[in-house]
């Protein structure tokens, strides 16, 4: 595949991503949206400083700590001494908070879930070999991009 197509490509998958993700999160009931965004994150980053959870959220500062502030008193997250520096914190999940994102995927997955089980076979199939490949686009370094 040329440049051209393989960005189509990716806008298509960006965009049908993003419509699935919202089609999904309007039946979560347990979570606020924007908590479990921030739970989720935590789950794929690990232990993070606010501004770097600001920065993957692409918010401001205090509007993180906004939110990680309710979510400390849900009792979803905590902050904890960063060992590297000890002015800042490091913000991770609870068990409390995995069990509330567990569920709050668990509901978004029966959601989908409903419309999976109007497809053929062969597209559930392919769906699967689809998120497999998904998984494996997370895991590639971007590659430099070569000049004109």
């Amino acid at each position: 595949m040329i440049a051209t197509d393989l960005s189509e490509l990716g806008v298509e998958v960006v965009v049908a991503a993003a419509r699935l993700t919202r089609l999904a999160s309007r039946d979560v009931s347990s979570l606020p949206h924007a908590a479990m965004r921030l739970m989720g994150r935590l789950d794929e980053l690990g232990p993070s400083r606010i501004s770097d959870l600001a920065k993957a959220d692409r918010c401001s500062q205090p509007t993180m700590s906004n939110l990680v502030q309710r979510q400390e008193e849900s009792g979803w997250v905590r902050r904890e001494p960063d060992p590297a520096d000890s002015r800042a914190s490091l913000i991770s999940l609870t068990d409390a908070g995995r069990a509330e994102l567990d569920q709050a995927r668990h509901e978004a997955g029966a959601a989908i879930a409903t419309r999976l089980s109007q497809l053929p076979a062969q597209d559930l199939a392919t769906l699967k070999a689809a998120v497999t490949v998904m998984h494996s686009i997370l895991t590639l370094e971007p590659l430099e991009e070569t000049p004109r």
